[in-house]
């Protein structure tokens, strides 16, 4: 398509635009220039480990395809009770009542707004007037109100606003009856509801009741799931408390909200495009013609030609002045990782693009439009440039401009198909132009990429957000579940977890606390406005809102604070603290062979860690001061710098350089000495006597107690990640294959496991659909069904929690019986000897041993 020409006023405006892109907006097809919950979900899933795939191999149970997309001939769907339910005509009825139109209209006239515009051939974008094709076939196509059914119904929560501004959209698809990939007479339409945030002054997390009731509907057998989908769709509907307005509604099509697509092959060539809800001049509802998104002008790829116009030179000119920005999205992925997979690649990048560079019409069939083949030198350059400031020497500027055009309609519709992306990775396969056929039948797009990345972003929103729900009760930052399972071994956590009591903030931050009254179950500090509670082994800790602290428990362990304010954070040995404050200095009390004194005097400190027994800071220098037990790591730290992080156990520390080098002091049985001697690591595990490093090609080298981990390492490569007992390592490859080593029974054969969960003793892994496998001592008999989300323990026990919040606990007598028989729990939180599980009402239940937090407390309901 040809720009016809260009306004004077045009230069000034584009002047005026912004030049760099700065979000980065991942999603299939190009919806949207703004930053997106899927952006949210690669960034932190980068953040938390760069090396590992953002996406599991494997998919997780909490979500199902059910909760993504309903669509005809899928089992279980009523094809005629779905036509009638979702009909083209009830659709278009609810958009004009929910209209501010003040002339009444019929649905057949405001379906003929949408067709008329095939008659149009042309359309000014910004001050740019640009050709339209005119198609006179699609303009005079009647009768479709009576002649198009649903194909299916997308759940596009993925496209929720980072910042809250909305909850994604909502998608219903039509098709012409009696037409299919045999004939040239196919058409359909994509109503593309964005959907307002129910509870806007939540930011993201008001989105939470929107993405449950989908949740909920992928358990759903399909008969309800259509009852509840069209209550969602026309109606609206109340969802736990939370009112769901209809998603079919006038200005949820609306210019800065969705769209109406079309997607035509009536006349030649097929060709996507992009409409709006309006009212016209004399009041009616209307569809307009609009620019359709990521799809910038094709002829803005080609070098200047003799027989370009002015107006197309200037608009070329400033849109490779933006392109830089641009290249910027498309190579979101490697921005983000040193090696993103396969998934990571197609559903982490983007194009883009400003409005004004986008055209009114995308064709699928023709390379007219394919921009991928296009030849503008400065536009290589440019991407040759950004390959090579990021080391991308194997990628060139083809498999870039192939992005873009993949994020535009006609690639993602048919012109990407297989396209190169990045060495080894393709862009996958659309189904003949569509998505999703007549038939209902879905793309290996679709079903191999798009719904398993939307199904894990789902999954993670609805887990994170859950889990914060239980900060109803914000119990201590580390309890003996997370120390064990959560930071690649016991002594790497922040704080050491309190043995025998639990302690938690309610909303007004009033502390309870109940178990062992010798270490904290007792004498709990009254008042409220209490921000955080730390802990060592018998005493908890609590930072106030003047950053004064305040403790209690065992006075020999912790249970009397220092005086001051300024404080930002405490950790601990077993039996000692160490607070920071702002300017980096420290202060510390409790046991002195433990860390209780001895702390240096200067400040600059930015992070704390701990053994059993002794503390090490790190400064910004990457320097080092211990203190403590001697046989804990407490003398011996290195004397030089550059160091960025350090690793325990329970008696020595290992300090890791960026160059992957490492340094090991402490007791010789528990890995003070003989770390290795070569670099290249890029984290370090530990059990309680042993360390275990990880290279990024998988290796591992293990050092320390022999009998514990410190010898018996694989010889091969490849493994993930590693998870540890107190005596005793599993290794995780990405194939989900399990090896172990030290003092624990055989892991598992095969694979497929996805992540591994420990107690003291034992190792129980969990696969994606669900199931357990348990080894080890005290591994107990791990449940035989499925559809457990996440493992929790106590020294001896575990307890497993399903999506529908039901727990199943087995093992020793510290909690591996007397589980709650009820569902609706959302986490779970462990002592040493019991467990306690959280409701999102605030509702607890405890069990395992009485004496030390295994009895709810009879004064608790819930913190409302």
């Amino acid at each position: 398509m040809n720009p016809i020409s260009l306004n004077t006023n045009f230069t000034r405006i584009l002047l005026l635009s912004t030049a760099l892109v700065v979000s980065i907006n991942t999603i299939a097809g190009g919806r949207s220039s703004e930053r997106n919950l899927m952006d949210d979900y690669l960034q932190n899933a980068t953040l938390i480990n760069p090396d590992a795939p953002a996406f599991p191999s494997q998919r997780s149970t909490l979500i199902s395809n059910n909760a993504l997309v309903f669509n005809r001939g899928a089992t279980g769907v009523n094809n005629d009770d779905f036509d009638k339910t979702f009909s083209l005509a009830k659709t278009l009825t609810n958009i004009r009542s929910s209209s501010d139109a003040t002339e009444d209209g019929s649905n057949t006239q405001f379906l003929k707004s949408l067709l008329n515009t095939f008659n149009i051939n042309s359309k000014i974008n910004g001050f740019v007037k640009m050709d339209l094709q005119i198609r006179e076939q699609e303009a005079s196509l009647s009768g479709l109100i009576d002649n198009m059914s649903p194909s299916a119904i997308f759940n596009r929560f993925d496209l929720s606003a980072s910042n809250g501004q909305h909850c994604g959209e909502y998608r219903v698809i039509y098709h012409k009856n009696n037409s299919d990939r045999s004939n040239d007479d196919r058409f359909f339409l994509s109503f593309e509801a964005k959907y307002p945030n129910p509870e806007f002054s939540k930011g993201k997390k008001g989105c939470f009741a929107v993405a449950d009731f989908w949740k909920e509907i992928g358990s759903m057998n399909k008969t309800d799931a259509l009852v509840q989908l069209e209550e969602f769709f026309y109606q609206g509907l109340v969802h736990k408390g939370v009112k769901l307005p209809a998603a079919i509604n006038f200005t949820h099509y609306t210019h800065g909200t969705g769209q109406v697509r079309s997607n035509a092959f009536v006349n030649d060539p097929w060709q996507l495009r992009e409409f709006k809800t309006d009212i016209n001049a004399k009041g009616k509802a209307v569809f307009v013609a609009d620019t359709v998104k990521s799809n910038p002008l094709a002829k803005l790829f080609s070098n200047e030609g003799n027989l370009d116009s002015d107006s197309l030179k200037a608009l070329r000119g400033y849109f490779v002045r933006d392109f830089d920005g641009y290249v910027d999205n498309l190579l979101a992925p490697e921005r983000r990782a040193n090696n993103p997979s396969s998934s990571d690649i197609i559903n982490g990048f983007s194009l883009g693009t400003d409005n004004h560079y986008n055209e009114f019409q995308s064709d699928s069939k023709t390379t007219k439009d394919n921009t991928a083949n296009a030849e503008n030198k400065d536009l290589k350059s440019i991407i040759n440039k950004k390959l090579a400031a990021l080391n991308l020497s194997d990628y060139n500027a083809k498999m870039i401009m192939n992005r873009a055009k993949a994020m535009s309609c006609s690639g993602c519709h048919r012109n990407s198909n297989d396209a190169r992306i990045a060495p080894n990775v393709n862009w996958p396969k659309s189904k003949y132009f569509v998505h999703v056929d007549e038939q209902g039948a879905l793309s290996l797009a679709l079903t191999e990429q798009f719904l398993p990345a939307r199904a894990a972003l789902l999954a993670d929103y609805w887990q994170k957000i859950s889990e914060r729900s239980a900060e109803k009760w914000r119990f201590a930052e580390v309890d003996y579940s997370s120390a064990i399972n959560n930071f690649g071994g016991f002594y790497n956590a922040s704080n050491h977890p309190n043995w025998n009591t639990f302690a938690a903030l309610q909303a007004d931050g009033s502390i309870t606390a109940w178990g062992g009254s010798s270490s904290g179950g007792t004498d709990v500090p009254s008042g409220s406005g209490y921000t955080k509670i730390y802990s060592t082994g018998y005493a908890f800790a609590t930072i106030e809102a003047d950053r004064s602290i305040t403790a209690w428990g065992d006075l020999r362990y912790g249970g009397t604070a220092p005086s001051g304010s300024g404080y930002i954070k405490i950790y601990s040995t077993s039996d000692a603290f160490a607070a920071l404050k702002a300017d980096g200095s420290i202060t510390e009390w409790g046991d002195s062979s433990s860390g209780g004194s001895g702390a240096p005097s200067d400040s600059g400190y930015t992070k704390i860690y701990s053994t059993r027994s002794a503390f090490a800071a790190l400064k910004a220098d990457g320097s080092i001061t211990a203190w403590g037990s001697s046989w804990g790591g407490g003398t011996g730290a290195p004397s030089d710098s550059g160091y960025t992080k350090i690793y325990s156990t329970g008696g020595a520390f290992a300090a890791l350089k960026a160059d992957g080098s490492i340094t090991a002091w402490g007791a010789s049985r528990y890995g003070g000495t003989d770390a290795p001697s070569d670099s290249g690591y890029t984290k370090i595990y530990s059990t309680g006597f042993a360390f275990a490093a990880l290279k990024a090609d998988g290796s591992i080298t293990s050092w320390g107690n022999s009998y514990y981990g410190g010898v018996g390492t694989p010889y091969d490569k490849g493994y993930a990640k590693i998870y540890s007992t107190d005596k005793a390592f599993a290794a995780l490859k990405a194939d989900g294959s399990i090896t172990s080593w030290g003092y624990v029974g055989t892991a598992p054969s095969g694979n497929g496991y996805t992540k591994i969960y420990s107690n003291q003793f034992a190792f129980a892994a969990l696969k994606a659909d669900g199931s357990i496998t348990a080894w080890g001592v005290s591994g107990g008999s791990a449940p035989s069904d499925s559809g457990y989300t996440k493992i929790y323990s106590t020294i001896n026990a575990f307890a497993a929690l399903k999506a529908d919040g039901s727990i199943t606990a087995w093992g020793g007598s510290s909690g591996g019986t007397g589980a709650p028989s009820d569902s609706g729990y959302i986490k779970i939180y462990s002592t040493q000897y019991a467990f306690v599980a959280v409701k999102a009402d605030g509702s607890i239940t405890a069990w395992g041993d009485s004496r030390f937090g295994g009895a709810t407390p009879a004064s608790i309901t819930t913190s409302d």
